[in-house]
């Protein structure tokens, strides 16, 4: 046998460990391919699909749940409801005393500034103070005397908040929810403007979007020069193909040098925007042809915060719709999908979605106008079955013959209904935080969109299916 020198042996040891190394990285590697994403204990990664809740309902025929004199009969309804709160944005013509509502916007402030302290963007501050000084600011910095309302569509998805701030509200140092978020506005989404404020060099307008009233950051908004402008880019008709809805998340519209104020506008889950007639789109749209994208309208701020209307182009691998979507099990479940593992956003913060803004964007896409909040998408007349007095067994087996794609609620949450397994209901929903279904009672912060079974449990131990006191189901409607 040939003894290796101290030099061979070196050269032995080195590509030993080269190979070791070599082995070590692909197992790594294979490991990192064939890894399973997370999901509570009970939920397999085939339920993580639309299509396996899709073939297990079963409805080839495509079964379609509301046609659009039912969907225009809902939003009727909602709008009437003085529980919905649901605002009539086409029937907010009259002139108005605007000192009059400044006094009360300021008052408002002081009034209903919470009990608690507050955490501005994490720092301890002094609620009175700081409550006080913006009231103060709307008193000194808002429009007064008998004006009209002005008609305003949003240029970016935003917020609407309970006071005029950019700031980020907390209720400790590590709040996850900026507390003064109500709701948040899509792109072409109308606005009526009433009032004003400048708070920290930053303009705000307060308003009414068609399901809150709040306070609005004014460069994500611009005015139109008149009603009939205003309604003619975002009014659309359920039963209308003159117009596209996004039927994704999200996405956002292609960079360009060209166009800078549409570059890279990003358009979320329910947005309309009105196709741009054959005879007027242009030959060339910002140094690109036409080919393989749709050409749509879409609103813009100018230098003065006119709306501009401008012609932008989004691609034609986008989700996006030709008019609303079909109301129907199916599409129902798909659109929920969309947002699978999407982060949890109160009110429309991070430009994403909570558990009732979830539902809402979804049945949006089918051209219904659900109410904002959970407690008030229960109220429209002849929806909801009401279940807080049922027992588990009896709400388990009205949930199991449900359609998949029903709204479930409980206090403070709402998720769509998927299906039944082995005689567990699964359903999908933007939740926060929750606890396995097996296992001790440990409570996790998830602030996600997820696929959950019914059995998940709460802070107290009780499961979801026990807490649930309502079950609404649109297509109610055309029974009363």
């Amino acid at each position: 046998m040939t003894r290796l020198t101290r030099h061979g042996r070196t050269i032995v040891k080195a590509l030993s460990m080269v190979a070791l190394a070599a082995v070590l990285l692909a197992s790594v590697g294979t490991s990192a391919v064939h890894a399973e994403v997370a999901t509570e204990s009970s939920v397999t990664q085939e339920m993580c699909n639309p299509t396996y809740w899709n073939n297990l309902y079963g409805d080839t025929n495509g079964t379609v749940l509301m046609d659009a004199n039912q969907i225009n009969s809902f939003n009727s309804a909602a709008l009437k409801a003085a529980d919905c709160h649901m605002n009539d944005l086409t029937a907010m013509d009259a002139s108005f005393d605007s000192s009059e509502l400044k006094g009360n916007l300021a008052s408002a402030i002081i009034s209903e500034k919470p009990e608690k302290p507050i955490f501005v963007n994490g720092v301890q501050t002094d609620t009175a103070t700081y409550y006080g000084a913006i009231s103060q600011l709307v008193s000194a910095t808002g429009w007064d005397g008998v004006i009209g309302p002005k008609y305003a569509l949003a240029v970016s998805q935003t917020q609407i908040k309970s006071i005029p701030t950019a700031d980020y509200i907390g209720y400790d140092e590590t709040d996850s929810d900026d507390e003064v978020t109500l709701s948040s506005l899509r792109v072409n989404e109308p606005f009526i403007v009433k009032q004003t404020a400048v708070i920290n060099d930053k303009v705000f307008y307060w308003g009414y979007s068609n399901s809150v009233s709040g306070w609005v950051l004014a460069s994500d908004l611009a005015f139109c020069g008149s009603k009939a402008e205003w309604l003619n880019m975002w009014q659309t008709g359920v039963s209308n193909k003159d117009f596209i809805v996004v039927t994704t998340d999200y996405f956002t519209l292609s960079e360009s040098h060209y166009a800078p104020s549409v570059s890279g506008v990003k358009l979320t889950m329910g947005t309309t925007l009105k196709l741009v007639p054959e005879s007027e789109i242009p030959r060339n749209i910002s140094m690109r042809g036409t080919w393989n994208n749709y050409v749509v309208y879409i609103p813009t701020r100018g230098a003065d915060g006119s709306c501009v209307k401008e012609i932008a182009l989004i691609a034609q691998n986008k989700d996006v719709n030709e008019g609303y979507l079909p109301m129907t099990s199916a599409n129902a479940v798909d659109l929920a999908f969309k947002y699978l593992g999407d982060t949890y956003g109160w009110g429309g913060m991070l430009d994403s979605v909570d558990c009732s803004a979830f539902v809402r964007n979804v049945y949006k896409c089918f051209g219904l106008e659900m109410p904002r909040n959970t407690n008030w998408q229960k109220e429209v007349p002849g929806t909801c079955v009401n279940v807080g007095e049922y027992d588990s067994a009896s709400k388990a087996a009205l949930i199991s013959g449900c359609t998949p794609g029903t709204p479930l609620y409980f206090s403070g949450h709402t998720m769509i209904y998927l299906g039944t397994v082995n005689g567990t209901s699964y359903v999908i929903s933007a939740l926060g935080s929750t606890a396995d279904s097996e296992g001790y009672l440990d409570v996790r912060v998830q602030n996600t969109v997820a696929v959950t079974p019914l059995t998940v449990r709460r802070k107290n131990g009780t499961t979801w299916l026990e807490n649930i006191n309502g079950v609404v189901m649109p297509w109610a409607i055309a029974n009363n």
